[in-house]
């Protein structure tokens, strides 16, 4: 008898930990409302009610499920065939319903296809929610005289609608066509222009977004890509000065390339990066280095460095090399190669983070670097600008996964100023002639980028 109650006890435990809960629109339904059977699950088609459908005309032959006008599905389940808003027919197997107490319970399968639901399971649940975009990230960003909010989904939503806010300065954003899967949105910010942003569901296909700033909004513009929403925001007040982080690459026991006099490429970046510091010190820009001195700094820490001090744009500066030919010349410059998926796994393995746990960081990190591969190509080519015409080589524009471009959240250009292997140009760095140039170079690309006179 112990044994049998042992056992019992056993089998409920085992179907408690493997039973699954069913969900419409995200919301857990009653269990009295669906039957699992042969592994499969059963909806009571009268619960669609609680989502706005119309469950009509239900007999043993018939039923109808409509919602609004702008979906029905005529169903005859003993003749085995559904008709899909009056044009499409779809045929119905035994296995896929039961008629119990004169009431119908559809298959999660069948019912996605009667309703137009998207029907999906996991390890939590079975699901059936209307095939709506669905919400990804949304994040803000200071850039130069603006401030951007970014909004990410799934697919392109239906329309959007943009309000002042009257109690507080901001904006309230209607997102028609859109859901938050399971859970609410929202997020605080330490800068004086954005202070909060939170998204909820406000009806069952829309959502509100609503933008609280630090300050009063002089006006914003609306810009609709696929899938993406983006409002840039022209505040009253003058944002601070732009931050700029320049970065000699190497130092100390890493002396980088050498030339053929002996010439050290940590020595030349060093040079340049003071001098476009001095160039630009009665300019209205923080011009920062992460080294001043003949020191080593880690890879990822010059990044954060740029991170920390929420840099808007960062330049690395460094000097290239080709001892198989000397005569070869010109100045490369690189931006970030791009691609959502590996640069999320990056930041994951780089800042320890967890894929699931830690999925709003790593999207919100990926949003960033997203939106700053547009500028560093703008800067990019500004550099090549101020190269031609001050008469150096210029050999490409590239993009490529430099560890200090991948980990700075601004637009990061690295910036491979001519070939130190190259006798000439050893011996114009030398001179100080180069020094002078390149760091001009520098400092007009960095004015015209912030549009400084």
């Amino acid at each position: 008898m112990r044994r049998n109650f042992i056992f019992i006890v056993f089998i409920l435990l085992i179907s408690m930990m493997f039973s699954k809960d069913l969900f419409l629109q995200w919301k857990k339904v009653d269990s009295n409302n669906y039957i699992e059977k042969n592994n499969n699950v059963f909806l009571n088609i009268s619960y669609l009610e609680k989502i706005g459908y119309s469950i009509m005309g239900t007999s043993e032959n018939l039923f109808i499920i409509k919602y609004d006008d702008t979906w029905s599905a005529v169903v005859f389940p003993k003749a085995g065939v559904a008709i899909i808003n009056s044009s499409e027919s779809i045929s119905i197997d035994n296995d896929e319903y039961i008629y119990m107490n004169k009431k119908y319970y559809v298959s999660l399968n069948l019912l996605a296809k009667l309703a137009n639901l998207e029907f999906f399971q996991n390890s939590k649940g079975y699901y059936l929610n209307f095939r709506l975009a669905k919400l990804k990230s949304i994040d803000g960003f200071l850039m130069k005289d603006k401030l951007r909010i970014i909004m990410e989904f799934t697919s392109k939503p239906e329309k959007f609608e943009v309000y002042k806010l009257t109690a507080v300065p901001g904006y309230l954003i209607k997102v028609y066509g859109v859901e938050i899967p399971e859970v609410s949105f929202s997020k605080t910010y330490s800068n004086k222009f954005l202070s909060q942003i939170k998204a909820m569901q406000h009806s069952q296909k829309e959502i509100w977004i609503t933008i609280t700033l630090g300050g009063e909004a002089k006006k914003y513009t609306k810009i609709e890509e696929d899938g993406r929403i983006i409002i840039d925001v022209e505040m009253k007040e003058k944002f601070t000065k732009p931050v700029v982080v320049l970065d000699p690459g190497h130092g100390d026991f890493d002396p980088g390339t050498l030339g053929y006099l002996g010439t050290k490429e940590k020595d030349m970046a060093l040079k340049v990066a003071l001098k476009t510091r001095e160039l630009l010190k009665d300019k209205p820009i923080n011009v920062y280095l992460t080294r001043d001195t003949d020191k080593f700094v880690e890879l990822y820490n010059r990044a954060k460095i740029a991170n920390d001090l929420h840099a808007d744009l960062f330049i690395s500066i460094h000097l290239n090399s080709y001892l198989e030919n000397r005569s070869i010349r010109g100045s490369e410059i690189y931006y970030f190669s791009f691609s959502n998926d590996k640069y999320a796994r990056k930041i994951a393995r780089k800042e320890n983070l967890d894929m699931d746990d830690n999925k709003d960081i790593i999207q919100s990190r990926v949003v960033e670097k997203k939106n700053s591969i547009p500028e560093s190509k703008k800067m990019a080519s500004l550099l090549e600008k101020h190269v031609k015409e001050n008469k150096i080589p210029f050999r490409n524009i590239k993009a490529a996964e430099f560890a200090v471009l991948a980990y700075t959240k601004c637009p990061a250009v690295l910036f491979e100023l001519e070939f130190l292997s190259n006798p000439t140009v050893e011996v114009n760095f030398i001179s100080g002639k180069y020094v002078d140039l390149f760091a001009k170079i520098i400092a007009n690309s960095i004015l015209e980028y912030f549009n400084i006179k």
